[in-house]
C-alpha cells in the first residue's frame, strides 16, 4: 500500500490513501527479427473497469475513477481521452468524471458497452486531400479496405485500443495503402519504411492528405462516423535498440497475437474515446478529435445527451500545420524521375491528427490501477513480399534521413476536484513517461 497524489491542471491535488501497486521485478523483450532481449520500460494506467470493485489475489478494491466517483469526487464513473502529440503541439486531455468538449468534432458515435472491449464496425478506409493539388492520381479513394482481398464483404470489426501501437488491419488493407506511398515494407521489422529520398516523401507527408476511417454508426442519423488521420502523423520514427538509427516509418501492420483487428495509438491521435463504466448505462463514444490549431482552454462537460462538441472544423484545426501542394506531382514511368508541374485544380479531402503514446486500455479490467504493462514485439511473424508500388518509386532507397522519435504525451495519474464536476489531468506534472508508437528504450534513461 502506498498513498498516490494526483496533480490536477487548475486545483490542488488529491491525495489517495492505501493506493496498490503491483511491482514486476523481471521482464524482457525481444526484438521482432529474434535477436536478444532486454528489460522493458513500464507505464500503464487503468481508468476504469466495468464492475466497481476489482479482485486482485483476493484483494477486493476500486480503480481510481470509481473510487473518486464513490468518493464523490467526481460525478461520474467516466473519463473523457484525447491523446494529443507532443511532436505538433497538442497536449494531452484527460478527464475524469467528464470530458474536454473543444476534443470533440462533429457528430459523437455512441455505443453500449458490454464485457468485451470496445468494438465496432469498419466500414471502409479511404485516402484523400482536404484542399490544394491532391499528391496522388485522384482526388478521394474509397474501397481501400476490401482492395484486394475478397474475402472482406461488408465490413470488419476492429477495437480501438490505447494500448496497441498501430493500425493492426489486414495485410491486404495494409499493402493496399501502401501502394499509393512511396514506402517499402521490411520483413525484418514487419513495417513499412517511407523512401525518404523520394521526391514524392515529404510533399505528400506535409500535405493536407489523409487516411479515413468510416464506422457503422446506429447512433447516427447518417448511420456512419468517418474520422480523419492525416500522412503527418503516421510518418513515425523508429529508433534503438529495435534499428541502429533513428527510421521513418508507416505504422500499418497484420494483428498482433490475439488475431484481433486493432486500431491503436496511431489512431487515436487523431481520435476522440470516451467511456462511462456505469452498470446501468454502459456507453462509450468515438468522435473525431482536432489538429494543433485549436484552443488551449479545456471546456469541461458532463457527459449527457445531447452530446456536446466544438463548433471549429477540423480543416481549420489543421490548417497552419500543413502546406498544401500548388503543383501536381508527377513520375515519368520510364525513368523513375518524379516532377512538380503546374496544375490549376485544388483537391477536396480531409484529414487530422496527433502522435500517439498514452497506454490507456478502453478494457483495462485487467490491473489494479495499472502501473504496470509490457510492449511486447512480436517474433518470426510470417513473411511477406513487399508491394509493389503504385507509382514507380522516384529514386533508390537510400540513407533514411534522421528525424526525431515520435512520442505521445505523458501522463499523470490523476486529479482532484474540490466538487464533483470534471477534472483534467495536467500534462505539466509528469509521474512517468508513457511509450509512444516506438518500442521502449533500453534502462536505465528514465524521462
Amino acid at each position: 500500500m502506498d498513498t498516490l497524489r494526483i496533480p490536477h491542471a487548475l486545483e490542488s491535488p488529491t491525495v489517495v490513501q492505501n493506493f496498490s501497486i503491483r511491482l514486476l521485478g523481471r521482464g524482457s523483450m525481444t526484438l521482432p527479427d529474434g535477436s536478444a532481449g532486454y528489460p522493458p520500460q513500464l507505464g500503464n494506467l487503468a481508468l476504469g473497469a466495468p464492475n466497481i470493485k476489482q479482485n486482485f489475489d483476493n484483494i477486493s478494491t476500486n480503480l481510481i475513477p470509481s473510487a473518486l466517483n464513490l468518493s464523490n469526487q467526481i460525478s461520474s464513473n467516466t473519463f473523457g481521452l484525447h491523446v494529443g502529440s507532443a511532436a505538433m503541439g497538442i497536449p494531452l486531455s484527460l478527464w475524469l468524471g467528464g470530458y474536454d468538449s473543444s476534443r470533440v468534432l462533429g457528430p459523437v458515435s455512441s455505443q453500449p458497452y458490454f464485457s468485451d472491449p470496445c468494438r465496432i464496425d469498419l466500414l471502409d478506409v479511404g485516402i484523400g486531400v482536404d484542399n490544394g493539388i491532391s499528391p496522388f492520381p485522384f482526388v478521394e479513394k474509397q474501397g481501400v479496405l476490401h482492395q484486394g482481398n475478397e474475402s472482406i464483404s461488408d465490413s470488419i470489426q476492429v477495437t480501438i485500443e490505447p494500448l496497441a501501437p498501430y493500425l493492426h488491419l489486414p495485410q491486404s488493407a495494409c499493402d493496399a495503402i501502401a501502394s499509393y506511398l512511396p514506402v517499402t515494407y521490411q520483413n525484418k521489422y514487419k513495417l513499412y519504411f517511407w523512401n525518404t529520398e523520394d521526391p514524392r516523401y515529404e510533399p505528400l507527408v506535409k500535405s493536407p492528405s489523409y487516411l479515413s476511417f468510416t464506422f457503422r454508426a446506429t447512433s447516427l442519423p447518417q448511420a456512419e462516423l468517418t474520422i480523419k488521420v492525416p500522412f503527418r502523423l503516421l510518418n513515425l520514427t523508429l529508433q534503438a535498440p529495435l534499428i541502429d538509427r533513428p527510421t521513418q516509418y508507416f505504422p500499418c501492420q497484420s494483428p498482433q497475437a490475439d488475431g484481433m483487428y486493432t486500431l491503436g495509438r496511431a489512431f487515436l491521435q487523431a481520435a476522440f474515446l470516451g467511456i462511462n463504466w456505469d452498470q446501468d448505462n454502459a456507453t462509450w463514444w468515438l468522435a473525431q478529435a482536432p489538429g494543433p490549431d485549436t484552443g488551449r482552454t479545456p471546456l469541461q462537460e458532463q457527459f449527457a445527451d445531447p452530446f456536446r462538441g466544438s463548433t471549429a472544423t477540423w480543416s481549420d484545426s489543421w490548417k497552419g500545420h500543413w502546406t498544401p501542394l500548388s503543383q501536381k506531382i508527377s513520375t515519368d514511368s520510364s525513368t523513375g524521375s518524379t516532377t512538380m508541374t503546374d496544375a490549376a485544380t485544388p483537391a477536396s479531402g480531409l484529414s487530422t491528427g496527433a502522435k500517439a503514446g498514452i497506454g490507456v486500455g478502453c478494457a483495462a479490467a485487467a490491473a489494479l490501477v495499472a502501473v504496470a504493462g509490457l510492449y511486447f514485439y512480436r517474433s518470426r511473424a510470417r513473411a511477406r513480399r513487399a508491394t509493389k508500388m503504385h507509382l514507380q518509386q522516384a529514386a533508390e532507397e537510400k540513407r533514411i534521413k534522421e528525424g526525431e522519435e515520435l512520442k505521445g504525451p505523458q501522463i499523470p495519474f490523476m486529479v482532484e476536484a474540490a466538487d464533483p464536476e470534471p477534472v483534467e489531468m495536467t500534462h505539466r506534472e509528469m509521474f512517468q513517461e508513457l511509450p509512444g508508437s516506438t518500442p521502449p528504450q533500453p534502462p536505465p534513461k528514465q524521462r
